[in-house]
């Protein structure tokens, strides 16, 4: 079958969103990661300049047979600024998984990537099918070069009485704080590799920052100075995790597991067509990567969101000191590989190594 690769386009949506809808994780839940309404507006989240190209078969205009994103994202690398290309998004429809698609989209893509260019991107850990096919390093792809594991908490909220020492205080952020968070997102970000390069400015309506304002952070001030900061985001707007299904035996449970969960805190498993209710973390900083004062903060979320949300979703690095706090609280962990793709060598040759790794899970 003969197929052209183009720069999807906004007529392009429904056909892309048909596409992600298609390809569930199964299991005792089968859950789909969907981008509804408008699978545009969430590749604006994802990525500052999104590139999102289709491949649409010569004979059927109008059909996407596969999707994939590989836009960048202003971060933090060794010290300093780049724009780095986010590989996501890739799907290809059942029907046109047994052809050359694949390669052809890898082809064009390798037009794309300026010389010397790289990537990053995530791969679920037990996705086999992804592992065995574009990371497997045959003829004509790039090279997924392995770095690091993601742990991805889904922190259950609950009730529980947080008092933080007397010289510190916790709470929700207001405007006059953005210079504050501004200074210490820029601290502690260039400490740091892959941290998101953040304008505060951006706040206000930038699609980059849909549906956050300068209210979504928390804060931890000791006496007038901002030691820390977790950032809040309630993305269902563009994107959402779907439960389809249940296999038969937890389906009889479901009830049995939300009467549990309401009483010691967990999520709660809606109905099939429903969707989970999380609360997506962003922006930890932390200054001097103070484990106490991380902890202060998730506590104070953990109870201040129990009752809106079932969970909070953060996400670090295994090898991360921090990461070792998210594991205090009672949580679902999933894990992902983190992979840097390049056609022109290894990439981690080229990062300083004494700075640690930040993942943003909400930009994932």
């Amino acid at each position: 079958m003969s197929y052209q690769i183009r720069p999807a386009c906004d007529a392009d949506n429904d056909a892309i969103l048909s596409l992600l809808q298609g390809t569930p994780q199964q299991g005792m839940i089968t859950l789909n990661f969907e981008r509804q309404p408008d699978y545009f507006r969430g590749a604006r989240v994802t990525c500052e300049q999104p590139d999102v190209w289709v491949a649409e078969p010569r004979d059927a205009q109008g059909t996407v047979g596969a999707v994939y994103n590989v836009g960048w994202r202003n971060l933090w690398i060794n010290g300093q600024v780049r724009p780095i290309r986010y590989a996501h998004d890739l799907r290809i429809a059942p029907e046109f998984r047994n052809g050359m698609i694949l390669h052809r989209m890898f082809r064009h893509l390798r037009k794309q990537l300026a010389e010397g260019e790289w990537m990053q991107t995530t791969v679920l850990r037990g996705n086999d099918a992804s592992l065995s096919t574009v990371a497997s390093g045959r003829a004509g792809l790039p090279v997924y070069y392995p770095a690091g594991t993601i742990e991805t908490s889904m922190l259950y909220t609950r009730s529980r009485r947080v008092k933080p020492p007397s010289e510190v205080s916790v709470r929700q952020s207001c405007a006059e704080d953005l210079p504050a968070i501004a200074a210490l997102l820029k601290k502690v970000g260039q400490q740091k590799q892959f941290f998101p390069c953040w304008d505060v400015d951006r706040l206000q309506g930038d699609d980059y920052c849909y549906g956050l304002g300068p209210n979504n952070f928390l804060c931890l001030w000791i006496g007038d100075e901002l030691k820390g900061v977790v950032g809040f985001w309630d993305q269902k707007a563009i994107k959402q995790t779907r439960v389809l299904g249940y296999s038969r035996g937890m389906g009889l449970l479901r009830h049995l597991y939300n009467s549990h969960s309401m009483l010691r805190g967990g999520m709660r498993l809606p109905p099939p067509g429903g969707v989970l209710s999380y609360l997506t973390l962003h922006s930890v900083a932390v200054e001097n990567d103070d484990p106490e004062w991380l902890q202060l903060l998730l506590d104070y979320a953990v109870s201040h969101f129990h009752g809106q949300y079932d969970a909070l979703v953060c996400g670090f690095f295994a090898n991360d000191p921090l990461a070792r706090v998210a594991a205090r609280y009672r949580r679902r962990l999933l894990l992902s590989e983190h992979f840097l793709v390049s056609y022109d060598g290894d990439p981690r040759e080229q990062l300083d190594s004494h700075r640690p790794w930040y993942v943003e899970i909400a930009r994932l």
